[in-house]
């Protein structure tokens, strides 16, 4: 006698001892769904505070566009927690200066432990006392996930924008997503996937970086270059840890770079743009001391980095987000990025991620170089910067690989999509 089938899906665990899903029923989702379909969700006239916390200055451009989202469904509302210069442009207030949260690597952590965890403490009792129900969590998962997991306990739902790299390393997080986390916001595809699977709320709403590098473009200013000569953009970061890590030798580079193209009687100018307004006076010294004592005139810009990619023809930049503005422009790039000792070695034996660049890892292959540690030098960096201006084979190859990359980042309306997958936790939550 055939058994009859089960209506239910049993989702993959990795064991079946692992945390039970909150007892919330989950529908199964109809294929061909999707968030980008116009949907009108105006909330009741009532205000909603919603806490939000971004610790760097990617999560404050994702902070500022969600919040103009959000602004325009009708909905009341209101916000607080920690964001950066763009979300305090729209009048959000800053519970700390969101570069109090800047830590880099296990042993920045460990150094700072006590400062972060009277910061965490200090958000929950704000968010108790001013009766948030929300929090919206931007990236920064060090940080955010142990603030999520305080908040949960005090009953506040938790959106957690930007999926934590699980993937790359320390997997098993997701079980603590599982158990403290209501709704992910992911922005690559293949992120949502691995949600999926281990049966957490989650909605792929793409990468904001089409309709954010469009907007820059029309309202960044414009940068005076001079023109048809080779130009090359150095970007070391936007943390202080990163910046001090990597100026010098990417600077370093600059100078052979130049001295190359000088032999051969060839122009190239180089150009910084910044988006750290509190490392300005460290950079521009940095400038200062490498045109009087290295002959390297380096242009200076702040907040101008969307007109100073479209004007090149190679990046030498940290590893981040920044890369994929850099893909946004199709242009050839070189990856640096340094830790400190500890945490590097740390690293080697947890990170599973053969590469750390984001375009490397959304191409599934090293299709930019990557050098880290002390592999960051000038020499190096160097040595691969005139392979791509050198070798136009190499350079068109790597540009084209470039190209797909971009094509699969979604439609650039994240700020968007996250508002109306938002808009529907809190309609839900309405009505339980």
């Amino acid at each position: 006698m055939q058994k009859k089938k089960s209506n239910t899906t049993v989702k993959k665990v990795i064991s079946k001892k692992t945390i039970h899903k909150k007892s919330t029923p989950v529908s199964k989702k109809k294929k061909g769904k999707s968030l980008t379909k116009e949907v009108t969700m105006k909330l009741p006239p009532l205000e909603e505070k919603i806490l939000i916390i971004c610790g760097e200055p990617s999560g404050d451009l994702l902070g500022a566009d969600l919040i103009q989202e959000l602004r325009k469904t009708g909905g009341n509302f209101s916000f607080t927690g920690i964001g950066g210069i763009e979300m305090e442009k729209l009048g959000f207030h800053s519970l700390h200066d969101m570069e109090s949260l800047s830590v880099i690597g296990f042993t920045g952590i460990i150094t700072r432990y006590n400062q972060l965890k009277k910061i965490a403490k200090d958000l929950v009792q704000k968010a108790v006392e001013q009766n948030v129900h929300y929090a919206v969590l931007i990236d920064y998962p060090g940080f955010n996930l142990h603030l999520a997991e305080k908040l949960r306990e005090k009953g506040i739902k938790i959106i957690f924008y930007v999926s934590p790299q699980i993937w790359a390393w320390r997997f098993k997080r997701i079980f603590r997503i599982q158990k403290c986390v209501d709704l992910m916001l992911v922005l690559f595809p293949f992120e949502k996937k691995i949600y999926d699977e281990y049966n957490v709320n989650c909605e792929f709403v793409g990468h904001p970086l089409s309709s954010r590098m469009k907007e820059k473009i029309i309202t960044e200013k414009p940068i005076q270059l001079g023109k048809g000569i080779t130009t090359v953009c150095l970007m070391p970061g936007s943390r202080a840890g990163e910046i001090t890590k990597l100026i010098d030798p990417i600077l370093d580079s600059a100078v052979l770079i130049q001295k190359r193209m000088d032999s051969q009687n060839k122009k190239v100018q180089f150009i910084l743009p910044n988006i750290n307004k509190s490392q300005e006076p460290y950079i521009l010294e940095k400038l200062k001391t490498a045109e009087k004592e290295l002959n390297l005139k380096v242009t200076y810009f702040f907040d101008n980095s969307a007109k100073c990619l479209e004007a090149s023809d190679l990046v030498i930049l940290s590893s981040g987000t920044a890369t994929l503005e850099v893909t946004y422009f199709e242009k050839p790039m070189i990856i640096v990025y340094k830790l400190g000792f500890i945490t590097y070695q740390i690293g080697l034996r947890i990170v599973k991620a053969k590469d750390i660049g984001l375009v490397n890892i959304l191409a599934g292959k090293r299709i930019c170089k990557e050098f880290l540690q002390k592999d960051v030098n000038g020499q190096t960096i160097f040595t691969e910067a005139m392979q791509i201006l050198e070798n136009k084979n190499y350079r068109e190859e790597m540009t084209r690989e470039i190209k797909a990359v971009k094509a699969s980042l979604g439609d650039g309306n994240a700020g968007k999509n996250a508002s109306t997958a938002i808009l529907k936790l809190i309609r839900e939550s309405a009505l339980l």
